[in-house]
């Protein structure tokens, strides 16, 4: 975290008017709810541990008007510092008349993207009225595995006539990536929105297609890529492990990557692409071949920032990656007053990556890519390709910039 900063933001559209001072009471109930967002790191004994802090999750007030994307790509600039004192958080409050939006950045080893929508959904309940339940300090992932998961599981994919390409032992899938210098160099932003009506037509076409969302946004993204020259191209998904393994919905890490390749060829069959490259998943995300990835992790762990950076970028290496955080559910007193959820938008050091943020709520998915090596017009090429698998005419998509 010294030397490679890894911090992510997500960012609520409201339709209302909050003070400063009614969020920062907001964030307080929320810490009480998820202790994870009031930890610092104690590094003074030999094994690092968290720490409870009585520091506030800190707010800054920008000016009114402000737009969210200059916000999210700063927010990659300023390191939540690594030293004891505050809690590992950040809030930021735009003020927009009559509505606001709110920022909020999270360092990556209290939370994953799936933790970090969590408390950004009860944080939005909770300005509309929500009173949590103070929250239990969640249990070691490792713990959690070794009593969840009794028994290596395989998945069924005997019927399966997509097979993704090519293999998971291809050395093109190994090959590491290079961590850059962390230089605080202001990355740059694409969002953009699918309309309800295309997002409506992708989840009906990939259920007649046999195959998830997800993959059908993977399997798009490397048609741009393909279609712009590259012949091999590498998609990194981070695995949410509650849904995969039935873990609590808590605020904390738990997730694992894994990736999916396409050569140039497949990119002529959309769905088939899509097809294979769920099934090629659905191996990674058993619930066996997680315990056995975390198991191989804990036997072999860094014992240096160097073999840290270096098995970062082995294990992340990728053309994209694209951390769909899937549909959010918001509080039943907070669907009027929630208007769009953007997000998680974060780098990771990695040259040349794209990190593809993906959320949907109130019938619409919304995209957010950052980079330090812009693609013109990525996202807007992603949802095309979308709107081409799905048989649609016309444009099915407006920036969310």
């Amino acid at each position: 975290m010294r030397r490679n900063p890894l911090q992510f933001s997500l960012v609520a559209e409201m339709d209302r008017h909050i003070t400063e001072a009614e969020l920062a009471v907001a964030l307080v109930k929320l810490r009480r709810r998820h202790p994870m967002l009031g930890v610092t790191v104690d590094r003074t004994a030999p094994a690092a541990v968290y720490r409870a802090t009585s520091a506030a999750i800190p707010v800054t007030t920008l000016a009114e008007g402000t737009p969210w994307q200059a916000v999210v790509a700063a927010e990659q600039t300023r390191p939540i510092s690594p030293a004891p004192g505050g809690p590992w958080v950040r809030a930021v409050l735009l003020p927009g008349g009559r509505r606001c939006d709110i920022v909020l950045t999270f360092a990556h080893q209290v939370t994953d993207g799936v933790g970090g929508l969590r408390a950004l959904l009860d944080l939005v309940a909770i300005l509309d009225g929500a009173e949590p339940a103070p929250g239990r300090v969640p249990e070691a992932l490792e713990d959690l595995l070794a009593r969840q998961i009794t028994a290596p599981e395989t998945t069924d994919t005997s019927g399966a006539t997509d097979t993704a390409s090519p293999s998971a032992d291809d050395p093109r899938m190994s090959g590491g990536g290079e961590l850059a210098p962390f230089s605080g160099q202001v990355p740059h932003l694409q969002a953009l929105a699918l309309d309800q009506e295309l997002t409506s037509r992708l989840v009906h076409r990939c259920r007649q297609e046999s195959t998830s969302v997800h993959a059908a946004l993977c399997a798009a993204a490397a048609v741009v890529f393909h279609r712009r020259g590259r012949d091999f191209v590498r998609v990194l998904t981070p695995m949410d492990l509650r849904r995969a393994c039935g873990l609590p919905d808590e605020v904390v890490n738990r997730f694992a990557g894994a990736r999916t390749a396409s050569e140039a060829h497949e990119a002529d069959d959309f769905w088939k692409l899509a097809r294979g490259t769920r099934e090629s998943l659905a191996r990674q995300r058993t619930p066996g071949a997680l315990k056995a990835a975390g198991a191989a992790l804990a036997e072999h762990a860094p014992t240096s920032a160097e073999e840290a950076e270096a098995m970062m970028g082995a294990a992340t290496a990728a053309d994209i990656q694209i951390t769909n955080l899937g549909v959010a559910e918001p509080w039943r007193q907070s669907t009027e007053t929630l208007t769009a959820l953007w997000g998680p938008g974060q780098i990771t050091q990695l040259r040349g990556e794209h990190v593809l943020g993906v959320v949907t709520v109130g019938g619409r998915l919304r995209m957010t890519e950052l980079t330090h090596d812009p693609v013109a017009g990525l996202v807007g090429d992603i949802a095309v390709v979308l709107a081409e698998a799905c048989a649609g005419s016309g444009n099915g998509a407006d920036s969310g910039t």
